[in-house]
């Protein structure tokens, strides 16, 4: 286990056997794409704000590891260049793009990373926001919308967006509603499970992937 969103918890998922690591983008002030899941800097670094208020050079001074255990100290908030470089040609990474206010800027920034780096196929690009996901839909690079409530209506619109894939909360994943993305094309991920009883059960159910914060304690039960 290790602090979330940084290089040491991307390395102990590798090492743990996860085939695929979620990570959340967000976009500072400064037009920087950096990885890191809470609106504000305070519960997981040492910084105080907004990420979208603050500027890239500020939150690479910030310690993001010390919070958790004193043994990641000096572990750093990543941008999203630094993180395409962390996955081995044989995984994946899916990176959940936040809600933002400047959606074409962040857009145009995420396509030209993805163009530079030429990753885009081993990408998968996933939103609770479907405006966000929609301007993507021409880009090649493969879509997942992500649902916490109204299930039915977010697969329809996941089917409708030519997503590849459709990200519902666990309790959300029914049988019927896991047939249906199926025979849309959509494969189903839920989030997020670290019971391996309640893993096996998921399975039963026909899903695809799950999201957990223990890729070691369910390997066994996904392979």
């Amino acid at each position: 286990m290790a602090p979330e969103s940084t290089a040491a918890a991307i390395a102990a998922a590798w090492r743990a056997g996860a085939d695929m690591v979620e990570l959340d983008v967000q976009m500072t002030r400064d037009g920087r794409l950096v990885i890191f899941h809470d609106d504000r800097l305070e519960r997981t670094t040492d910084g105080h704000g907004r990420v979208v208020a603050s500027r890239a050079a500020a939150l690479t001074r910030l310690d993001a590891g010390a919070w958790f255990h004193p043994r990641f100290a000096r572990e750093r908030i990543l941008f999203m260049s630094q993180v395409l470089r962390l996955i081995p040609r044989s995984k994946q990474v899916n990176l959940e793009l936040k809600r933002t206010r400047h959606r074409s800027a962040f857009l145009r920034r995420v396509l030209r990373m993805i163009r530079e780096t030429r990753l885009g196929h081993r990408l998968l690009l996933s939103s609770f926001d479907a405006q966000l996901l929609r301007p993507l839909r021409s880009s090649h690079v493969a879509l997942a919308l992500i649902c916490r409530l109204q299930p039915d209506r977010s697969l329809r619109e996941a089917i409708r967006l030519g997503c590849v894939a459709w990200h519902p909360l666990s309790t959300l994943a029914t049988v019927p509603r896991i047939a249906r993305a199926h025979a849309a094309g959509l494969r189903v991920h839920v989030w997020t499970c670290d019971d391996p009883q309640q893993a096996r059960r998921l399975i039963a159910r026909g899903v695809d992937g799950i999201f957990t914060n223990d890729p070691a304690r369910l390997r066994g039960v996904c392979r």
